[in-house]
C-alpha cells in the first residue's frame, strides 16, 4: 500500500513538473515586495519591448573584475535586462565586455581611444585590492543597444555624478530604465517626428544652435523657417522652440503660434526679458539695461506665465576672464565671478530636471504666474541660488561696480524661478478677437486649447552654444562647456529633457521620477559591533542545525523507542 502510494506522488510530481516546464517561458507572474516597486516596470515599458518585432542585442561595457559599486551597476543593469526579456519574449541578448581584458598596454589603449571616438568616455576610479593596496581603474559606465543596423548609446553614470559612492550608482540606476526604454523606442519606431526653430524676429542661427540641433536630431527631424502667412504651417510639428528672439513678433506670427497651442502643439520659450549691449560692455564695462519688448508679453500673459524685465545676479556663478594688469602693461586675466552668469539649479521633483546637473544661464530674467489660471499646472523648474539679486529694469551694468559689491549686503534674495513647465488647457490670445487681416485662414479660430503643455524659460542663452576661431574658421563650443574651468554644464540635459517630456504621449519620461531609496548600514554601529556581527553569523547557524538535530533526535526516540 504505502509503495503503491509512492508510485502516485511520482506521477504526480512528474505530471506537475512537466506542465511547468512546458508553460512557464509563456506564462510568468512577478511579485515585487520592495516598497518602491524597485523591480517592476512601468506599463509604457512594457508596451515598448513587447513590441520589438527584430532581435536587440546590448553590449554593456562593465565587464570584468572593477570597483564594488561598478559591479553593483552591472549587477541593476543585468537584472534589468532579464526583465525587459520576461516581456520580449527573449528577443534581448545581452554581453558584457570588459574594455581592461587586452594582452598588452597598447591593445588596451587602443581600446579606449577606439570607445572613446564613439562618445562613450571613461572615468577612473580607485579600486582595492585583497590585500588592502589601492589603484586607479579606467572604467566605461557605457551601454550600447543595437538593432536594424542602428545604435543607441545609453550612459549608465550620468556625468557629473561621482564615480565612486552609493549614492551615485543610486541615482544612476533610478534613470536606467528610462534609458533602456527610450533607446529600444528609437530602434523600433518608423515614424518621424519634426521639432522646429522659428526664425524671422532675431532668433539664435543655425550657428548658434548647432550643438542643441545636433543631439536633437536623435530624437526628431530638426527643421528651422520663418511662419508665413498660413495659419497651419505648424500643423505637422510635435514642438516648436523659439530661442531668443530680439525683435517684435506681429500679430499673424502671434496667431498662428497661438491657434498650434489650441491644437495641442507644445513650445518651448526661451525669451530674455532685458536687452543688454555686449558691445559697449566689452569697450567701456558699462551697459544700458533695458527692457526687452517682444509684443509676446499679453500673449503669455493670457497663458499664465509672465518673462520679467529684470537680470539675475547670483553668488553661485561662472567665471568670466578679467585683465588685471595695470594700464600700459602686458594683459594678465584672472578668473572672476561673473554674476550675470547664474548656474541656476534644477528641480529634483521633475522627470525634466531630476538628477540634472546646474544650467548656466547669461542674463537671465524672472518668471512669475499671474491671472486666474486654475485649469493650467506650473512646475518649477529652475530657479537661482540662495544668494541672489535682482535687478529691474531700465537700469545699467557697471562691471567696476558689481565688483566691488559687499556680498552679504547685495546678494540678499534667494531661489528666484527663472524656467517653469505648464500643462492644461490654455485660454487663447485672440479669444474675442478677429484674426489678423492678410492672414491666410484655413481652419475655425479655437477659444481654448485641449490638453498640452509649454516649457517657458526667462533666457534665450541656455541653448546658445559659444562659436570660436580655429584653423581659420570657427568651432562650435560644445553647449553648457564653460572653457575658463573646463566643466561642462547641464544645459544639453535640460533642453533635450524638455523636448522629450514637451513630445511625450505615453508618459515615458515620468519614468525619470522614480525613487529608489537607498538603504545603507550604519557603518559605525557595524565597526563597533564588527566582531559580535561575526561570531553571530558564524554560531547562529550551528546553533539552528544543532537545535534541528536534537529536537529529531528527541521526537524519534520518543516515538519509536520504549
Amino acid at each position: 500500500m504505502k509503495s503503491r502510494l509512492t508510485v502516485i506522488v511520482c506521477v504526480i510530481a512528474a505530471a506537475a513538473l512537466s506542465v511547468w516546464l512546458i508553460t512557464s517561458r509563456r506564462v510568468f507572474f512577478r511579485i515585487d515586495m520592495t516598497e518602491e516597486g524597485r523591480f517592476t516596470i512601468a506599463e509604457c515599458t512594457r508596451e515598448i519591448v513587447s513590441a520589438i518585432d527584430e532581435p536587440v542585442h546590448i553590449d554593456v561595457y562593465l565587464g570584468g573584475d572593477i570597483d564594488a559599486n561598478m559591479v553593483r551597476l552591472r549587477h541593476a543593469v543585468r537584472d534589468l535586462i532579464d526583465e525587459f526579456n520576461a516581456y520580449a519574449g527573449e528577443k534581448i541578448t545581452v554581453a558584457y565586455i570588459d574594455p581592461n581584458d587586452a594582452p598588452d598596454e597598447e591593445s588596451r589603449y587602443a581600446g579606449y581611444e577606439c570607445l572613446e571616438r564613439r562618445g562613450l568616455r571613461g572615468m577612473s576610479v580607485a579600486v582595492r585590492d585583497a590585500h588592502g593596496g589601492v589603484s586607479q581603474q579606467v572604467v566605461f559606465p557605457w551601454a550600447e543597444v543595437s538593432a536594424h543596423g542602428d545604435t543607441v548609446p545609453v550612459c549608465l553614470l550620468q556625468p557629473g555624478m561621482e564615480a565612486s559612492g552609493e549614492a551615485a550608482v543610486n541615482a544612476a540606476m533610478e534613470d536606467h530604465e528610462y534609458l533602456f526604454a527610450d533607446a529600444i523606442r528609437i530602434l523600433q519606431q518608423r515614424d518621424v517626428r519634426k521639432i522646429a526653430f522659428i526664425e524671422g524676429h532675431g532668433e539664435l542661427s543655425e550657428a548658434e544652435t548647432y550643438d542643441i540641433s545636433a543631439a536633437l536630431s536623435r530624437y526628431f527631424q530638426v527643421d528651422r523657417g520663418v511662419l508665413g502667412a498660413e495659419d497651419n504651417v505648424l500643423d505637422g510639428y510635435d514642438a516648436v522652440i523659439v530661442a531668443s528672439p530680439q525683435e517684435k513678433f506681429t500679430e499673424t506670427d502671434k496667431y498662428i503660434i497661438d491657434q498650434y497651442v489650441m491644437g495641442g502643439g507644445r513650445v518651448l520659450w526661451c525669451i530674455d526679458g532685458v536687452k543688454v549691449s555686449h558691445d559697449r560692455m566689452a569697450e567701456s564695462g558699462v551697459s544700458p539695461l533695458m527692457p526687452l519688448d517682444l509684443n509676446l508679453q499679453d500673449m503669455l500673459f493670457r497663458y499664465g506665465v509672465r518673462i520679467t524685465p529684470t537680470v539675475v545676479e547670483d553668488l553661485q556663478c561662472a567665471y568670466m576672464p578679467v585683465n588685471i594688469a595695470r594700464p600700459g602693461e602686458t594683459p594678465k586675466f584672472e578668473p572672476m565671478p561673473w554674476f550675470y552668469a547664474p548656474l541656476l539649479q534644477t528641480s529634483p521633483y521633475h522627470p525634466i530636471t531630476k538628477n540634472r546637473s546646474a544650467v548656466k544661464g547669461e542674463f537671465a530674467s524672472v518668471i512669475d504666474f499671474p491671472g486666474d489660471t486654475a485649469g493650467v499646472k506650473k512646475s518649477v523648474l529652475l530657479v537661482s541660488g540662495n544668494a541672489t539679486h535682482i535687478t529691474a529694469a531700465p537700469n545699467d551694468i557697471d562691471l567696476n561696480r558689481i565688483m566691488s559689491v559687499d556680498p552679504q549686503e547685495y546678494f540678499t534674495t534667494g531661489y528666484a524661478p527663472v524656467a517653469a513647465v505648464m500643462e492644461g488647457r490654455f485660454v487663447s490670445a485672440f479669444k474675442n478677437r478677429m484674426p489678423p487681416q492678410g492672414l491666410n485662414v484655413t481652419k475655425a479660430k479655437a477659444d481654448s486649447s485641449v490638453e498640452t503643455r509649454m516649457v517657458v524659460v526667462g533666457d534665450g542663452d541656455v541653448l546658445r552654444n559659444d562659436l570660436e576661431n580655429a584653423d581659420g574658421g570657427v568651432a562650435i563650443v560644445p553647449l553648457g562647456y564653460d572653457r575658463m574651468t573646463r566643466m561642462t554644464y547641464g544645459n544639453k540635459d535640460f533642453i533635450i529633457s524638455a523636448l522629450l517630456y514637451l513630445t511625450d504621449d505615453m508618459g515615458l519620461m515620468e519614468l525619470r521620477n522614480r525613487t529608489v531609496r537607498l538603504r545603507l548600514l550604519n557603518k559605525a554601529a557595524v565597526m563597533t559591533e564588527a566582531q559580535t556581527m561575526r561570531w553571530l553569523n558564524v554560531l547562529l547557524p550551528l546553533a539552528i542545525v544543532a537545535a534541528g538535530g536534537a529536537a529529531y533526535l528527541y521526537l524519534h526516540r520518543r516515538r519509536w523507542v520504549r
